[in-house]
């Protein structure tokens, strides 16, 4: 069965409103190498980003920054000219800021990494990396939007393979097609019905059930008893959210809170979609990891 993306029908919006980077060129100041593995017909591809200096400090190990991009984006969106890569090389450089080996993977501009493409990650592509380049066991994983709900999903299955997770403005709802009329209906008002139809139909399309689904789902892992929690988490959303994200990640949060999912929550005021690029993020990442050169 070939996995269709979660939220394929979100992708003329966000385009619309230049949430994409695909159209910019890759920086020329970052140095990077891709790489791909398969399983069927399921391909995950990915850049491994290097920090400045890499190869004049041999003797020093790095901490490993997993990098989900958001919908339209690809495997190169870390490295586009103007964008996070370089705000981060830039903060670096000036000594603000701690360096990462950065890993992009991409399961397809408008998928998430879920199910095979998860697995891929964890079991090819995140064991590659640590032997191929000087990690020094710390990883730390960065989404936004889409890669938001990745990093999510990711981090709420396997809390014991990441130090930090942030999770930027993610892409999600409290609500599938198996529930009632009435509680779709409900929802909606309470929260905002933007994307919702579209994100109904898209995961009764990818999931036989809502058993199968509430093993993704982030609501779900969060409400679910005896499950390990992620060592550091930070949500974060702004509440001028243009996709109408703002209610539903402010739902996530109360739920985290009433589940005893310790997290640090963080609204950026008067910003819209575009939260990954707040130096608090990366400052905050950086504090929950070791820096390689102590």
């Amino acid at each position: 069965m070939v996995v269709r993306s979660l939220i394929p029908l979100a992708a003329v919006f966000m385009l619309g409103l230049g949430l994409s980077g695909c159209r910019l060129p890759v920086s020329e100041r970052l140095e990077h190498t891709g790489g791909e593995v398969s399983n069927y017909n399921f391909t995950l591809d990915y850049e491994v980003w290097l920090p400045q200096g890499y190869d004049e400090s041999p003797e020093r190990t790095y901490p490993l920054l997993v990098w989900f991009h958001g919908g339209g984006d690809n495997e190169l969106s870390w490295g586009r000219e103007g964008k996070i890569g370089e705000i981060v090389q830039d903060r670096v450089t000036k000594g603000e800021l701690q360096p990462f080996i950065v890993v992009s993977p991409s399961a397809g501009t408008f998928t998430p990494v879920f199910r095979t493409y998860e697995r891929l990650l964890l079991e090819n592509v995140l064991p590659d990396v640590k032997q191929k380049y000087r990690t020094n066991g710390e990883i730390v994983a960065f989404g936004h939007s889409m890669g938001g709900l990745s990093a999510l999903m990711v981090t709420l299955r396997h809390p014991d393979l990441f130090d930090a997770t942030v999770a930027a403005s993610p892409f999600g709802f409290d609500s599938t097609p198996w529930d009632t009329p009435e509680q779709k209906q409900a929802y909606g008002e309470k929260y905002g019905d933007t994307f919702l139809r579209q994100y109904r139909y898209q995961l009764e399309k990818n999931f036989n059930s809502r058993e199968e689904y509430d093993e993704w789902a982030p609501f779900s892992l969060v409400r679910r008893d005896g499950m390990d929690r992620p060592k550091n988490l930070l949500l974060t959303i702004g509440d001028k959210d243009p996709l109408g994200l703002y209610p539903h990640v402010k739902l996530l949060h109360d739920v985290m809170l009433e589940n005893g999912v310790e997290h640090e929550w963080y609204v950026q005021e008067g910003v819209g979609h575009g939260t990954v690029e707040d130096p608090r993020l990366m400052d905050w990442l950086s504090e929950h990891v070791t820096d390689g050169s102590k």
